[in-house]
């Protein structure tokens, strides 16, 4: 008789354990479009990020985010074509929330590329990236819309020649989809 106590007490413990977890868990999409700022040359771009939320009290959240950021610039670096760079960005950060409101800072390491055309050749860049962001949003029943910056910078040493030191910025407007709550 002991046994089927202890299994039913068990059973009863999983499915509240169980219960609370899936609610402590949030995965929001994020798609953002706005201005970017490569190494001084302005242009416009997108992202497409995901970020998974643990909730750790009422007003606060340890986050993981990824996701890609694109942007196209006009004749870059001596090419004689569109310029195109793409940002992977892996950041863990804090959401903290104040009323209808939440602060985010970010920090994380990620991937700058791009590809252009110098003397006829396409060249395929590719470095590592320290990434800082900080995001201010504001929900709406289940929706988000802020305003988000995100700064990287490279982290690689000058045998990268022309990407040596380079810069991007993205300024961005975001709406949050929450895909589980």
């Amino acid at each position: 008789m002991s046994k089927a106590w202890i299994g039913l007490l068990l059973v009863l413990i999983c499915s509240q354990t169980a219960t609370a977890q899936s609610k402590k868990w949030r995965l929001t999409l994020f798609p953002e479009a706005g201005l970017v700022n490569f190494d001084g040359k302005s242009g416009s771009g997108w992202g497409l990020y995901a970020k998974a939320s643990f909730v750790t009290s009422s007003t606060g959240a340890l986050t993981f985010t990824t996701g890609i950021g694109r942007a196209r610039l006009k004749k870059l670096i001596g090419s004689s074509e569109d310029y195109s760079i793409r940002s992977i960005p892996v950041l863990i950060g804090y959401e903290h929330n104040i009323g209808k409101f939440s602060v985010e800072p970010q920090l994380g390491l990620g991937e700058l590329g791009g590809k252009y055309t110098l003397s006829g050749v396409v060249v395929r860049p590719s470095l590592g990236s320290l990434f800082t962001a900080v995001g201010i949003r504001y929900r709406l029943k289940d929706f988000s819309f802020g305003l988000r910056t995100q700064y990287q910078k490279s982290i690689e040493g000058k045998d990268v020649r022309a990407w040596y030191r380079s810069r991007l910025d993205f300024y961005t407007f975001q709406v949050g989809i929450p895909l589980i709550k």
